[in-house]
């Protein structure tokens, strides 16, 4: 690629700095969690725009305003380059919240000058709050990869999906509570002027961050526009643009219209509906942390690869679920922490990719403007067709085997079969990890990968000498390769304890070849104790693998290492040591090593 105009801050915050201001993200991120589910993001903004008797087409429309939006990235990302990225963001996510208010006076246009005039005016709003996201969105991402560190950007995006899932989650407990307990668009219009008070808090917690200056050299408006372009030269981020774009054109319009389905063809009422949410949310905040401890341990391919193969399985679960049943929520509460789970997945790791593994820092203002462009266009289109789909299947009924046929067949149907194909492009992305997207999958299906994941969390927060040596014992007895990795960085813990059960843990693993070459170095290190535990570890095992560093050990200065060190020889029968134990043998003069 042409090398480009680095635009880059003029003060770089320190890393220290950085990290330090995080819990101001994550502040930010949570209340405006709240802001969104209450006023535009949620599940009763598509409840509200219904009551208004706006039809699916028409609220496929007004949905596509925030992606299409997108565009602008294009054409403002020098001017938003020149005027300071954390400046942008903070002016136009304060804006948005004021144009967010305008809908609270929706009532009194729909009385004065009916139903047509609401709609248009609702969509000036819309359109409006869209301009003011995208112009802010233009200034955040280039900001937002300033201001998280690299080194911690998994462990930050499941820490910040941790606190939105909590938030969004009493959000939408609040939500469902007041919509089941009012009439009309009362209820609705409570939480939007609620939700714009959660907006400001978020803009303020937002300021507080570092970072997000003026460029240093914004480049010149042609060179700009030449660079774009040149952007769609690089490979990996060329295809990273295709398959998620693949993977916004069949799931966009599934989140934007699965609210209607709940409502029209399985039965529940709004309230149901709302509440529908927390389900996905809980899955998202029950793996969080799992999802980010693992693309930062795995890297982000296999982690996204393997939660977007599942996800394409989740629209058949919606065809065949009960529907008008007393079972009907639940059964669409379970799909939704599945969704929630694999969706989280998908987030994390798709997010990783493109900020660690693809966006080279000096080009963030050209790749950040193409990648949000791309993405508004195909979002976009994507709910313009599917409300446009759905309004010309709304004929279809019938059954056909164990699936239900209805209006929202063929979208969900797109929803299994286009994810699979935008599985092509992302596996062409050059790989970030010792692994692939089969073997990473593969390591949930050995030992016990939920009690795995239960002591990891619980290996982070130790902190005293028994409640590290507990958690120690946990890893081992999951017996997963999941827990390989801090199992052996246990073993360099300047506590004997901690030290000794990591030694007994592995003992209880399956075989690991970093596992048996870290407890190798160990049976020959200088530590008696330790070395013996390491050779008995060795043996138990009973990989031929440990065979080298057990004849070493051979040589030890202590006694009971030999004696250890033989018997684990022993035990892996190898035979082709025999005569020099026996020559040994009859030379020893220590009877306990006889």
């Amino acid at each position: 690629m042409t090398t480009v105009p680095p635009s880059l801050s003029a003060e770089e915050p320190t890393t220290a700095e950085k990290i330090r201001k995080l819990p101001w993200a994550y502040l930010s991120s949570a209340t405006n969690s709240v802001f969104g589910q209450w006023t535009f993001f949620g599940a009763a903004f598509i409840l509200f725009l219904n009551a208004l008797g706006i039809s699916k087409s028409g609220i496929g429309l007004l949905l596509s305003f925030f992606p299409f939006f997108g565009l602008t990235a294009l054409f403002t990302a020098r001017a938003v380059a020149r005027f300071g990225y954390k400046r942008t963001y903070i002016t136009f996510w304060g804006l948005r919240k004021v144009v967010a208010a305008g809908l609270l006076l929706t009532p009194l246009v729909l009385n004065r000058f009916g139903p047509q005039a609401a709609g248009a005016y609702v969509a000036a709003i819309v359109a409006a709050f869209a301009i003011c996201r995208a112009l802010g969105e233009t200034g955040n991402y280039p900001w937002l990869q300033e201001y998280v560190p690299a080194s911690v950007r998994g462990k930050f995006s499941a820490t910040e999906n941790l606190v939105v899932s909590l938030a969004s989650l009493a959000a939408v407990g609040v939500a469902g509570f007041v919509l089941n307990t009012t009439t009309g668009l009362g209820g609705y219009l409570a939480l939007m002027a609620a939700g714009v008070v959660f907006g400001l808090v978020a803009v303020w917690a937002a300021a507080q961050l570092p970072g997000g200056g003026a460029a240093a050299q914004p480049p010149a408006r042609s060179s700009l526009l030449r660079n774009l372009a040149q952007v769609f030269e690089h490979h990996d981020f060329r295809l990273y643009l295709f398959g998620a774009g693949l993977v916004t054109l069949a799931l966009g319009p599934v989140g934007g219209f699965l609210p209607l389905f709940m409502s029209e063809q399985v039965g529940l009422t709004s309230s149901q509906v709302v509440w529908l949410q927390t389900g996905g949310m809980a899955g998202g905040l029950l793996t969080s942390f799992i999802w980010g401890w693992a693309a930062d341990r795995y890297g982000s391919r296999p982690v996204m690869l393997t939660s977007l193969a599942l996800i394409a399985g989740l629209p058949l679960l919606w065809m065949i679920m009960p529907r008008h049943s007393p079972l009907s929520f639940f059964a669409a509460l379970g799909i939704a922490l599945l969704q929630g789970l694999l969706g989280m997945g998908w987030g994390i790791g798709a997010t990783r990719q493109l900020f660690v593994g693809l966006v080279p820092p000096e080009h963030k203002t050209e790749f950040m403007a193409v990648h949000y462009a791309w993405m508004g266009a195909i979002g976009g289109l994507s709910q313009l067709l599917g409300g446009r789909l759905l309004d010309i299947t709304s004929g279809l009924s019938g059954k056909f085997l164990i699936f239900t046929i209805d209006p929202y067949t063929v979208l969900f149907l797109a929803a299994v079969i286009i994810p699979v194909l935008a599985l092509f492009f992302l596996r062409g992305i050059s790989g970030d990890s010792r692994v692939s997207a089969g073997e990473f999958a593969g390591l949930f299906l050995h030992g016990n990968p939920f009690m795995a994941a239960g002591s990891l969390i619980r290996y982070n927060l130790a902190r005293d000498e028994q409640a590290s040596v507990a958690v120690t014992e946990q890893l081992g007895q999951a017996r997963s390769p999941l827990t390989v990795d801090e199992l052996i960085e246990t073993l360099s813990d300047p506590r004997f304890n901690v030290r000794f059960e990591a030694v007994i843990s592995l003992a209880r693993m399956p075989a690991d070849a970093r596992a048996l070459a870290a407890l190798g170095e160990l049976v020959i290190g200088g530590d008696p104790s330790l070395s013996v535990a390491a050779a008995w570890a060795l043996g138990r095992i009973g990989d031929a693998r440990a065979i080298p560093a057990l004849r070493e050990s051979l040589s030890s200065q202590y006694r009971s290492v030999q004696a250890h060190s033989v018997r684990a020889l022993g035990t892996l029968r190898d035979e082709t040591l025999a005569p020099t134990l026996l020559e040994r043998f009859t030379l020893e003069a220590d009877h306990g090593l006889r």
